[in-house]
C-alpha cells in the first residue's frame, strides 16, 4: 500500500456569511472564513496535487477572483514554492470539477497529466453553447477553461474518467458525486499512514453540511452556484459519510476552515496557511 503526504496549501482568504455554507438555517450576520486552497500529494515516487488554484497573471482569471471578493491571492507557482515544488516537477493533477478556483491553474504545469471526469467537461461545453444559460457559470468559471481542456484532451494529456476509479494511482482511488455542485465533481481518496483521507473538493464545505448544527441537526446543504439540485448535493452527503465511515475528521475539504483545529499548521511568506495533513 502506498502511502502519501498530503499538504493542503491556502491559494487566498474570504469571509462569507452564514448563508453561503448552509442557506437560511445560519444568519448572514454570522460570518465565516472561507479560504482557497489546493492539496498536495507526495508519496509513490509521485508529486500530485488535487485541483491546482488560479493563474492570476491572467487578467480575465484576476477579473473573476477580484469580483468574487476573495483577498491576497497567489498563483499556483508562488504556493508551491512555499513548500521548495516547482510545477514541471508535478506528475498529475487531479482535478474535483472546473469552477475557476479549482482548474484556472492549468497552464503552469506543463508536464503534468491532468484528470477530469468526462461528464463535467461535457456538461461545461453544453453551457458554453448556449448564451441563454450564462448566469450558471457566474463568478464560478472562467469559460475559457473549457477550450484550454479541450486542448489538452487533444494533446493527450487530459485523461477523461467515467465513474468512479479505483486505484487510478497506487493508494489514490477517485469517486464520483455526480451532477450537483456541478456537472460531476470527483472526490479523491488516499493512504497514508494515519488511514485514508478523502478529499471532497466542493461537494462539502466544512463539517457542519454534514453534521448540521445544534439547532438543526441534519445535512445542510451549500446550494450557492451550484449547477444541480439541493437533493442530488445530499444524496452525495451520503456518499461522504459511507466512504469515512462517518468519520469526518478524514474529510479533505477545499474551502474548510476548521481544519486548523486538527492539524498542524503555520502561516508561509505569503501569509496563507499551509497545513500539514499528515
Amino acid at each position: 500500500m502506498a502511502n502519501y503526504k498530503i499538504t493542503v496549501l491556502e491559494i487566498s482568504t474570504k469571509t462569507v456569511g452564514g448563508e453561503f455554507y448552509f442557506g437560511g438555517f445560519v444568519p448572514a450576520s454570522e460570518t465565516f472564513p472561507n479560504p482557497f486552497s489546493f492539496t498536495l500529494l507526495q508519496g509513490a515516487g509521485k508529486t500530485i496535487l488535487i485541483d491546482c488554484g488560479i493563474d492570476l497573471r491572467d487578467p480575465t482569471k484576476a477579473a473573476i477572483f477580484g469580483a468574487c471578493g476573495a483577498q491576497n491571492g497567489h498563483g499556483p507557482v508562488e504556493v508551491l514554492a512555499t513548500v521548495g515544488v516547482k510545477p514541471e516537477e508535478v506528475d498529475a493533477v487531479i482535478l474535483t470539477h472546473a469552477h475557476f478556483d479549482h482548474a484556472s491553474g492549468i497552464d503552469c504545469f506543463p508536464n503534468s497529466q491532468f484528470y477530469l471526469q468526462r461528464k463535467e467537461l461535457e456538461g461545461w461545453q453544453e453551457i458554453r453553447n448556449h448564451p441563454k444559460y450564462a448566469a450558471l457559470p457566474f463568478f464560478c468559471m472562467d469559460m475559457s477553461d473549457v477550450e484550454r481542456l479541450e486542448k489538452l484532451e487533444k494533446a493527450g494529456r487530459l485523461t477523461l474518467l467515467d465513474g468512479d476509479v479505483e486505484d487510478l494511482f497506487p493508494g489514490i482511488s477517485v469517486y464520483s458525486v455526480g451532477f450537483g455542485h456541478s456537472f460531476d465533481l470527483q472526490m479523491v481518496m488516499v493512504d497514508t499512514e494515519k488511514g485514508k483521507f478523502l478529499h471532497t473538493g466542493d461537494a462539502c464545505n466544512r463539517p457542519e453540511n454534514l453534521l448540521g448544527t445544534e439547532s438543526f441537526p441534519f445535512y445542510l446543504p451549500n446550494t450557492d452556484f451550484a449547477v444541480g439540485p439541493a437533493l442530488n448535493i445530499v444524496r452525495g452527503f451520503d456518499r461522504i459519510m459511507e466512504l469515512v465511515h462517518g468519520d469526518v475528521t478524514h474529510l479533505i475539504m477545499t474551502h474548510d476552515d476548521t481544519r486548523r483545529d486538527l492539524f498542524p499548521w503555520h502561516k508561509s511568506e505569503l501569509g496563507l496557511s499551509i497545513f500539514e495533513i499528515c
